[in-house]
C-alpha cells in the first residue's frame, strides 16, 4: 500500500538546511518515535526555546523502517547552519543536553564528536518557479 506523500520541506530565501540521516539502533524505533513526540508534548516549551535560541526556523523528522534497518531523518532549516551543530554540541542548556543524550542512546549519534557531524552531500536540488497547490 502506498502512503500519501509526506510534507516536503519548503526552502526559504536566506535560510539553509541541514539534513541528518542516522540509523536508529535495533529495538529503539518506538523509543525514537516517543522521543520525537515528547518534544511536541511534555517538553514543548523547552523544545521551542531551544530552537529559537539556536536560530532554527523549521524542523521535521521522519522514520524509515526496512527489513534491514530503521533510519531517522531530521530536516532543520536555520539561518546559520554552519554554526548550528557546534552550538547544539556544546550547549549546556538542560534541554539541549537531553536532546544530545537521546540521539546518543537511540541512534549512537554523538554530536560532541566531530565525526558524528558527517552530513549527506546535496547532489540534486530543483525548484519550480511556479507554486503548486
Amino acid at each position: 500500500m502506498l502512503k500519501s506523500q509526506p510534507n516536503v520541506p519548503e526552502f526559504t530565501a536566506n535560510k539553509q538546511a541541514i539534513l541528518i540521516v542516522a540509523r536508529i539502533l535495533p529495538g529503539k524505533a518506538e523509543a525514537w518515535r516517543r522521543f520525537m513526540q515528547e518534544m511536541l508534548g511534555s517538553r514543548r516549551r523547552e523544545y521551542e526555546a531551544s530552537r529559537h535560541r539556536l536560530g532554527i526556523q523549521a524542523e521535521q523528522a521522519w522514520i524509515s523502517e526496512t527489513k534491514r534497518q530503521t533510519v531517522g531523518v531530521i530536516f532543520i532549516e536555520a539561518e546559520h547552519q554552519d554554526q548550528l551543530l557546534l552550538a547544539l554540541a556544546t550547549s549546556d542548556h538542560p534541554f539541549d543536553c537531553w536532546f544530545r543524550e537521546q540521539l546518543l542512546t537511540l541512534q549512537g549519534l554523538d554530536l560532541t564528536q566531530p565525526e558524528a557531524a558527517l552530513l549527506p552531500d546535496l547532489i540534486l536540488s530543483w525548484h519550480s518557479d511556479e507554486r503548486r497547490v
